[in-house]
């Protein structure tokens, strides 16, 4: 008999995690008001744009990892405290991004001021630190038996490829050639080929002229949330174990090389919405990679066994 062992539910258990949740979400509320009320702008945008789809993100990671939390057996406590920080440096994030953009100033690669400066050091500082902290959550769930090994190993390809998008950000901070050449307190910046703040993508505002690594950082970043929910998906429509690992195995490595191409895309200067033959040729291969992975996977594999237990 196939089946998938362990638990698939998830509990949200970490109180400050679930608070910080919370809050985004009120957050998220307000913000979504302000957009339309407040008609000032920012780099040709609404000045609430950042901060509400920063806030949209915080509500989904607060849930992510208490949800991880609850699926921690050794080092519970580790795992709280670890919780813990993410929602203090989550906040402290939040609370720069908001309080900058309510006063009409940049948050990110502004270096301006001494007091700009000090204010976008914390914010790399605390997601720098997030960064460790999810390191450091994903090993201690790595070998989890709370819940199945397929939502198991969607969580670790989870953790793996949201690490890889998380470190792409510590690629927009160095300063750009025209950054050097023409001072304006700035350094960095997530467009390539064009100076940030052009034509984008409504909401989004990835940029429709020139390359852009937020999409490859946005991608790589909800890898976290994205992979396990494809676990789950699989799991309810297939039972057969070899073929549900093969799926989710394929799937997982397209996704992690998506996010290779998208990433090496906007170092070319490309526009997402104008990608070269080249590129379209990377994710074709990236297909068929996942593919023949997921046929070696599934050849591979050995079904899971179950120990049926008796309620007499």
């Amino acid at each position: 008999m196939e089946t998938i062992t362990g638990s698939n539910k998830f509990n949200l258990t970490h109180r400050n995690l679930n608070i910080l949740s919370i809050a985004s979400a009120i957050g998220a509320a307000i913000a979504l008001v302000l957009y339309f009320l407040d008609s000032r702008e920012l780099l040709g945008v609404s000045i609430w744009e950042k901060p509400l789809k920063f806030l949209i993100s915080s509500v989904i990671y607060g849930a992510t990892f208490s949800w991880f939390y609850s699926l921690a057996e050794k080092g519970q406590k580790a795992a709280r405290r670890l919780g813990n920080a993410i929602a203090v440096l989550m906040a402290i994030e939040l609370v720069v991004i908001i309080g900058l953009a309510a006063a009409g100033y940049t948050s990110h690669f502004n270096v301006s001021s001494g007091f700009l400066i000090f204010t976008w050091s914390v914010m790399a500082t605390a997601i720098s630190m997030v960064w460790m902290a999810t390191f450091a959550i994903g090993a201690l769930i790595w070998r989890t038996t709370k819940t199945s090994s397929l939502i198991r190993s969607g969580i670790r390809w989870g953790v793996a490829t949201s690490l890889f998008g998380m470190g792409i950000a510590f690629t927009m901070t160095p300063p750009t050639s025209d950054q050097l050449d023409d001072y304006q307190g700035i350094a960095g910046a997530h467009t390539v080929g064009a100076t940030d703040g052009g034509e984008g993508l409504p909401f989004l505002g990835w940029s429709t002229v020139a390359g852009d690594l937020r999409i490859s950082h946005f991608f790589g970043l909800h890898a976290l949330q994205v992979l396990p929910v494809v676990a789950v998906l699989i799991a309810m429509a297939i039972t057969n174990t070899r073929t549900q690992k093969a799926l989710l195995h394929g799937a997982a490595v397209f996704y992690a090389l998506t996010v290779i191409v998208l990433y090496f895309q906007a170092l070319a200067g490309q526009s997402i919405i104008a990608p070269t033959s080249e590129t379209l040729i990377a994710f074709a291969a990236s297909a068929a990679i996942a593919i023949i992975f997921g046929l070696l996977v599934r050849l591979l594999s050995k079904p899971e066994v179950v120990l049926e237990t008796s309620s007499k």
